[in-house]
């Protein structure tokens, strides 16, 4: 189930414009997601740490959510200790993220779960909405792939696009051989001055690239990547576009 989390959206002036503040709005957005069993994920430790609960319970009257304690007790614990939790979950396809200050512990239905207070505003994103830019054949950035039919090995490919949601990468099929839904773990993208970007990446779609027919142009998705990597490619795409912009 971890290999399909959401990830969190590193908030900038691109997404301000999908900013829910509608307390009528909120309350349906939360219940359809209660109604529906959606799962959300729960970032804390600045992102470092996580885990997968559903809602359960929506009371606006008394200015809170409650959702289920999970199996994994520890970290429930950790979580509770924490002062700023980000929640990110999907309902309808349409992704939903909030900040909460903490979690306090509750019962519901006898059972053991935590509740927070319902957040001034939510993110609302369609998957559609990721800001993607080309990267300057200047300067290009590069993935470093670790062979999963060779440990030890690695494969370096260059990145045609970049957004926040995933890349889009050119690579020869003699080099490494790829499946639509293949989760390729710690893969790792340098880009300089900013720092290191390491993470899963899930391959959504694959196909002949363009304008070189020897390469493959393969779609990938970030899976489980944490917050602060996230806000590193969010203030690399910013420069990309300030700089292409003043190029037009």
């Amino acid at each position: 189930m971890q290999d399909n989390l959401p990830t969190p959206e590193a908030l900038s002036n691109e997404i301000e414009q999908y900013q829910v503040y509608s307390r009528i709005e909120m309350v349906s957005i939360f219940r359809s997601i209660a109604e529906k069993h959606s799962f959300v994920t729960v970032y804390f430790n600045q992102g470092e740490e996580f885990f997968v609960t559903t809602l359960l319970a929506v009371n606006p009257d008394f200015e809170e959510m409650v959702f289920d304690q999970g199996a994994d007790a520890e970290m429930h614990k950790k979580m509770l200790a924490s002062q700023r939790l980000l929640l990110v979950g999907f309902v309808e396809q349409i992704k939903v993220q909030f900040t909460v200050p903490r979690a306090e512990p509750t019962l519901h239905e006898g059972r053991p779960a935590f509740r927070v207070r319902m957040p001034d505003s939510i993110l609302r994103l369609q998957r559609r909405n990721f800001y993607r830019v080309p990267l300057p054949q200047i300067r290009p950035l590069t993935c470093q792939i670790p062979r999963p039919d060779k440990p030890g090995q690695v494969v370096e490919v260059r990145i045609a696009d970049l957004s926040v949601g995933g890349v889009a990468m050119m690579i020869l099929p003699s080099d490494l051989r790829l499946e639509s839904g293949m989760i390729l773990q710690n893969c790792k993208i340098d880009i300089p001055d900013f720092g290191t970007v390491t993470t899963a990446l899930e391959i959504r779609h694959l196909r002949a690239d363009d304008e070189d027919s020897k390469n493959q142009r393969a779609g990938c998705q970030f899976v489980g990547i944490p917050g602060p990597m996230m806000s590193v490619l969010q203030r690399y795409i910013n420069q990309v576009d300030r700089e292409r912009r003043q190029l037009t």
